[in-house]
């Protein structure tokens, strides 16, 4: 969606009064009382390609099935936008002019994290998180031929996070600090290549979440609903199910909940009975926290919150290097 379109919504459009939009780099979200209606920008990156029609068509569809399997009671359905007079509306009938993923609205109390922050959140909403999580892993695409769990694959991810991260040296940590974060990983990464081609063979490289943490769970009195799966770039999202597990652990430990962090991964290990993740995990998790820091990073010069929180995850990267 262009601006030109954007301009072109209204109440009319989802024939319910809209109360608030969000809006990222990549899309906006239009609430009403009972819906979220979410559209993607005309956009094009170097992670993701929307720029034309039938290219936003596709990936509305596919963040749809994604999702759908984490939580099928909150996505409704993709609706084609149309141009009825001087305004945009949902219809099957007409000309496409954009795609909108329609689904349940939430109240914003139930996210995750807001819980946590006033202790909300039990053993047990966690456990049954992990099982959650455990039975979407089961129904997702394998990557068979791994393409993206190869080691090779796995070296590139971490070293574009550090390309992005050696600008802050001197500034936000000393060049000691971030060779050592360097050596740690590629020392571990060269120690277990056994391990992680094992991964490809065991079938452990699959089409996760992607971004699997607090803000992105609502934890309902009724259900937990995960949402906001990674559908637009499969070298995201396509990995190895310890480094889903380590994000949500890593969110957890960031936040000061290494209780739930555990209670998280002993259940999906004991369920799933894959205990080679336990050795992972620390891995993964200064990988995850690396991506954090690089995602604020982008924001340190202009936004002092987000400075604060690239040190933070720069730091919380490099103790998890410690427990390799």
């Amino acid at each position: 969606m262009n601006e030109y379109l954007k301009s072109m919504i209204s109440d009319k459009t989802f024939n319910e009064k809209i109360q608030e939009i969000k809006e990222t780099h990549i899309s906006y979200v239009f609430l009403t009382k009972k819906h979220a209606y979410k559209i993607k920008k005309d956009v094009k990156f170097t992670f993701l390609d929307y720029s034309t029609l039938e290219k936003r068509e596709f990936y509305c569809k596919e963040e749809f099935r994604i999702n759908k399997l984490l939580s099928h009671d909150l996505y409704i359905k993709v609706s084609p936008l149309v141009k009825e007079g001087d305004t945009l509306i949902l219809s099957n009938s007409g000309f496409p002019l954009d795609y909108a993923i329609v689904m349940n609205r939430m109240p914003e109390k139930y996210i995750m994290r807001n819980l946590i922050e006033k202790n909300k959140i039990t053993i047990e909403t966690i456990e049954d998180i992990a099982l959650k999580v455990l039975l979407f892993h089961k129904m997702a695409k394998v990557d068979s031929k791994g393409k993206y769990g190869s080691l090779a694959n796995i070296k590139r991810n971490v070293f574009d996070n550090f390309k992005d991260l050696e600008c802050f040296i001197g500034d936000l940590y000393s060049n000691d600090e971030f060779n050592t974060l360097i050596r740690k990983n590629l020392e571990f990464m060269d120690n277990n290549a056994t391990l992680f081609e094992k991964r490809v063979k065991k079938s452990k490289i699959i089409e996760t979440h992607g971004d699997l943490h607090s803000g992105n769970i609502f934890v309902t009195p009724k259900d937990t609903f995960i949402f906001d799966a990674i559908e637009f770039n499969p070298g995201i999202n396509t990995t190895d199910v310890a480094a889903e597990i380590a994000f949500l652990c890593m969110d957890l430990e960031f936040l000061g909940r290494y209780d739930l962090s555990k209670a998280f991964s002993d259940k999906y290990i004991l369920e799933s009975n894959d205990k080679e993740i336990l050795k992972l995990l620390p891995f993964y998790k200064g990988y995850r926290a690396c991506v954090r820091a690089k995602v604020n990073g982008y924001n340190a010069a202009v936004d002092n919150a987000a400075k604060e929180l690239t040190i933070k995850y720069f730091y919380l990267a490099l103790k998890y290097m410690e427990e390799l």
